[in-house]
């Protein structure tokens, strides 16, 4: 997706229109080229063109919003997405079996066979992330995949770009992922203007935690800032997000948002393994069996009303619904099976966990108090103190010994009322100096 000038749409509009200029003297018209004042004048109506929204580019047939198959090519005005290949693609049965569907769900099984799936979970969140692929662009919000392995060279990106093969023709737009969210933010921001349909996040190296990217997976909409230019753009989100990474973590509000991929190749070096296939190449070579494959999957799961999930995932209700219910329904493994272990590997999540375990029990406290028994401790040689596991659980917190008490009634006011392994912090009123007294409720 680029901006169209003032010079390109003049050679748009002069191919497109028959222009004629009147002669007085010879009393006759003579072809001329698109006058410019009508280019600029087109332009100056930001907000008020009259032409179509487009809403997404696809290279193969997909499923509409209300489960129809989108196999013409050209613009689709119902959905305002572009079909546009250079392929033969075939018709999809707009019928087909449950019998059908198993088959075609075996072709992309086959596909994955050579990737070192550490359990059935993780090969059922690959197939997931295949189908996400298909049909992204049906879907209001789909979640990320993550895909980690202990150890380089084990498969991750060619298990992304086979994905992305599928669905776009072409290996994944790759990202580096800055630890700075400003920074996440522009390079997030700069695919999603050139409308890149799949999008992955590569080789990152700590715990991937972006409350922009927490929007951009849950909102159809977001505004980003044009780089150089004090303006936003609103911009569609209907593009598949990936992660990569060895021993690939999650925290905040992120892990909600990911169904996650474990490999384990099982040796020392994976990327000395020899294989008889090239498994990218096979994609490519057989994009139109597989699509048709994935579009036949779905296809049977709507026609044969199959049953959905429930719960569903909360803000991917429809991708649940469909995507999710539809390899439960032909007897995978739940794609969100592994979501606990992403949750348990929250790193914030095991910092609240801590800090719950060491805090004390029984009674209300003030910050006060904490800060006090932090600093009973500190002139104490290490026999004689009391509360060292406290201050190792409050040492963020801590600064030449003593305990930042408006930081950490910050922390206590963000996490009150969250349940870890049980228990949870809550308010139970105030001191007589009218100080938020705080406990540990256990649940």
């Amino acid at each position: 997706m680029v901006p169209v000038d003032k010079a390109a749409l003049v050679d748009i509009f002069t191919a497109l229109i028959d222009w004629q200029k009147w002669n007085d003297r010879k009393g006759e018209t003579r072809p001329i080229a698109c006058p410019s004042i009508v280019a600029e004048t087109v332009l100056s109506r930001r907000g008020d063109w009259p032409f179509p929204q487009l809403r997404a580019v696809v290279s193969a047939p997909t499923l509409r919003p209300d489960g129809t198959v989108l196999e013409a090519k050209g613009f689709d005005p119902s959905t305002g997405i572009l079909f546009a290949s250079e392929l033969d693609w075939p018709a999809i049965k707009q019928q087909p079996s449950r019998k059908a569907a198993e088959a075609a769900l075996a072709a992309l099984r086959g596909l994955l066979s050579t990737f070192p799936f550490v359990g059935d979970a993780d090969r059922s969140a690959a197939l997931a992330m295949v189908l996400t692929a298909v049909v992204r662009p049906c879907l209001p919000t789909a979640p990320l995949f993550g895909v980690s392995a202990p150890t380089p060279g084990t498969g991750k990106s060619k298990l992304v770009d086979i994905a992305a093969i599928l669905g776009t023709g072409q290996a994944a737009a790759v990202l580096s992922a800055p630890r700075e969210e400003a920074e996440l933010q522009k390079h997030v921001g700069s695919v999603l203007m050139a409308g890149d349909a799949f999008i992955t996040l590569d080789n990152i190296e700590y715990p991937l935690r972006s409350e922009f990217l927490c929007q951009v997976l849950t909102q159809g909409v977001v505004a980003v800032r044009v780089l150089g230019e004090s303006r936003n753009l609103k911009l569609p989100t209907g593009s598949t997000f990936c992660a990569t990474g060895n021993s690939l973590r999650f925290a905040g509000d992120l892990t909600r948002r990911v169904v996650l991929i474990n490999l384990d190749a099982r040796v020392e070096r994976p990327e000395d393994r020899t294989f008889s296939v090239d498994v990218t190449a096979v994609a490519k070579d057989r994009r139109i069996e597989l699509v048709t494959a994935a579009l036949t999957v779905l296809r049977a799961f709507i026609v044969h009303s199959g049953e959905r999930v429930v719960p569903p995932l909360g803000s991917f209700e429809g991708w649940s619904d469909r995507v999710r219910s539809a390899l439960v329904w032909l007897g995978e493994v739940d794609p969100l099976a592994n979501s606990g272990k992403v949750r348990d590997d929250d790193p914030e999540r095991e910092r609240t966990a801590t800090i719950l375990n060491t805090l004390p029990t029984g009674e209300p406290w003030t910050v006060s108090k904490i800060a006090k028994m932090i600093e009973m401790d500190r002139d104490q040689s290490p026999d004689f103190r009391r509360h060292e596991a406290l201050s190792d659980a409050l040492a963020e917190f801590i600064e030449r010994g003593s305990l930042h008490k408006q930081r950490f009634g910050l922390f206590l006011r963000k996490q009150a009322g969250r349940i870890i392994g049980g228990r949870r912090i809550v308010v139970q009123g105030h001191d007589r100096a009218k100080v938020a007294l705080w406990a540990i409720e256990t649940i």
